[in-house]
């Protein structure tokens, strides 16, 4: 199915919305493109605009951002920038040998909202 270029951003923060609700987890959800900030800025810049404009002194990323974003950088701008590493855990995929590291979809369909919210503890910041 081809979603419209203009309706991805919508159809994006719907899914996520209907996942977090699914799992009972209570969170605001902000869409970056409603933040008064300057639109035109990319990558490091943008995010720390935007951590900025709402007051965020604290900024998570996943693990794979490290070559992306330099925390120095961040932290000159008032940000402590912080990346979450997941631990390794296995559950049962149609019992097939497990393959590790794929997104949350994955985990919803073979665990329960219990489980999956036990997983979403197991992590670390660096």
């Amino acid at each position: 199915m081809r979603i419209f270029t203009f309706m991805r951003p919508l159809y994006i923060y719907n899914s996520l919305k209907q996942i977090v609700q699914f799992l009972g987890i209570e969170t605001n959800m902000i869409v970056s493109s409603e933040v008064s900030i300057d639109h035109s800025l990319k990558s490091k810049a943008k995010v720390i605009a935007i951590c900025k404009e709402i007051g965020a002194d604290i900024y998570i990323n996943s693990v794979g951002g490290k070559s992306l974003y330099d925390v120095n950088e961040f932290k000159k701008e008032g940000v402590n920038l912080r990346f979450l590493i997941t631990e390794f855990f296995e559950y049962k995929q149609f019992g097939n040998q497990f393959v590790p590291w794929l997104s949350i979809l994955d985990k919803m369909m073979f665990n329960s909202v219990y489980k999956i919210r036990e997983y979403l503890n197991k992590y670390f910041l660096v």
